[in-house]
């Protein structure tokens, strides 16, 4: 293998392939990136057996070849070359790369080791990168605790001109439908978090507007193609619980009022509910108090402007969890639906089509 490129087209995406490098793996080479000349392309491929990254990049081919390269090393060393053109050859399992008087040689190990990265069964469908922005708004919502795998992950389905996803840890639920042009092949998959927080990240890096969903062809994995990049991704097993049982079927009081307002205030709640970590919130006619207290600190209420309608009401949240849901949604307003002190609560973003968040309330004591 021979080829040459500048620093600064290579650094990039290899730093993008990087992350998803198995580190300190028990097999050697999930530590190393695969480097493959094809035709008049570099294939930059990592993988830690959960998500697999491949990206294209164009460079000056001699010879075709392939082989697999110590990541952490590799990084560091075109990091530290500078803007200028490098030569990489390569001869059995030793990798030797040249820039200006600069001449290293590095080992690698050989790609027949390297594990395949499944790739798209070509049954997927299109849409406008922007439309998976909005899953930032929900990622939250997800569980920390690996003793229930399947609320760690994001249920995504397609069907019909629509796509959806929901996250939820129990304890509160985030919701999104996105529109779509046109429509794709159906499916219904369980996303890890972690490959939504890496798409999300590709995204913003790469100029590309289309990114691609699709299954891959052995059905257990998700591919994400956007531009020169493909992302593979395990999918959770188990079942995700139905949620929609929980979604609120009536509202006998509604609350409309100003997100940022709303923010500040549960900000200042929050510092004096440290210890029992529970908001009450008090609605009247045009009135809405929030109040909390901690046993050591103090108390503190606090009156915000709002629209009250419908019954008067007094419920309890986890502090937390209120102030996730207020500070993902992105709108000037927040719409806020009860049905009862120990229902949940419906919270809508004011002028945002398709999201929704579903939050337990606490008992009051």
């Amino acid at each position: 293998m021979k080829f040459s490129c500048l620093q600064q087209d290579l650094l990039p995406p290899l730093q993008q392939v990087g992350r998803s490098v198995g580190v300190h793996s028990a097999l050697p080479v999930l530590d190393n990136i695969l480097l493959s000349c094809e035709g008049k392309k570099l294939r930059l491929a990592a993988t830690n057996l959960e998500v697999g990254v491949i990206k294209w990049v164009p460079v000056e081919v001699e010879i075709e070849g392939e082989l697999t390269i110590p990541a952490k090393t590799f990084i560091e060393l075109i990091s530290s070359l500078g803007q200028s053109k490098i030569t990489f050859e390569s001869e059995g399992e030793i990798l030797t790369v040249e820039s200006g008087k600069a001449k290293v040689t590095i080992n690698g190990i050989a790609a027949s080791e390297f594990p395949a990265i499944p790739l798209p069964d070509g049954k997927g469908f299109s849409f406008p990168k922007h439309i998976f922005l909005a899953c930032s708004q929900i990622l939250f919502a997800t569980a920390v605790d690996e003793g229930r795998p399947q609320l760690t992950g994001v249920l995504t389905k397609a069907e019909g001109q629509k796509l959806e996803f929901v996250a939820t840890d129990g304890f509160r639920l985030a919701h999104l439908i996105v529109p779509l042009d046109k429509e794709g092949a159906p499916f219904k998959s369980l996303i890890p978090k972690r490959t939504f927080e890496e798409i999300l990240r590709i995204i913003a890096e790469d100029s590309e507007d289309q990114l691609t969903i699709s299954p891959s062809q052995n059905q257990n994995q998700i591919v994400f193609t956007i531009g020169p990049t493909t992302l593979s991704s395990r999918l959770i097993e188990g079942v995700f619980p139905s949620w929609e049982k929980i979604i609120p079927q009536k509202t006998n009081t509604r609350l409309i009022l100003e997100r940022e307002e709303f923010l500040k205030a549960l900000k200042l709640a929050a510092i004096f509910s440290a210890s029992e970590n529970v908001v009450s919130l008090e609605l009247g006619k045009d009135k809405f108090q929030l109040s909390s207290s901690a046993k050591q600190l103090g108390t503190q209420e606090n009156e915000l402007e709002a629209q009250v309608e419908g019954e008067q009401l007094k419920i309890a949240f986890n502090t937390k969890f209120l102030l996730d849901v207020v500070s993902a949604a992105s709108s000037k307003q927040l719409m806020v639906e009860f049905s009862g002190p120990l229902s949940p609560a419906l919270i809508k973003p004011v002028g945002i089509e398709g999201l929704e968040y579903i939050l337990m309330p606490v008992r009051l004591t």
